[in-house]
């Protein structure tokens, strides 16, 4: 009896899927990557003028920079978990 493995073929579905998933995720990042810059510079003169970080904007800023590491690794072919779309930071602030 002979029996059939199919992960070679999931693996060039999962490598062919990839590139939508690229598109996707590219998308979404530059979105955020925009929202990002702007919230730099708030994020700069607010600490500059007030000698402290914003709270909220430091936790928005370390997600998004997770969420960047996590889609790279995927698409780099580091690893073959899906990148989640939340985001959730990797390592809690360090305020």
């Amino acid at each position: 009896m002979r029996v059939r493995c199919y992960t070679h073929a999931w693996g060039k579905i999962e490598t062919l899927l990839r590139i939508p998933l690229g598109i996707f995720y590219g998308l979404i990042l530059d979105v955020l990557g925009i929202v990002v810059a702007v919230l730099w510079i708030f994020l700069f003169l607010y600490t500059l003028i007030l000698g402290k970080r914003h709270r909220g904007a430091a936790e928005f800023m370390n997600g998004y920079v997770s969420l960047m590491y996590r889609v790279y690794r995927y698409l780099s072919f580091a690893t073959n978990e899906r990148p989640q779309l939340n985001l959730q930071p990797a390592e809690p602030l360090d305020l």
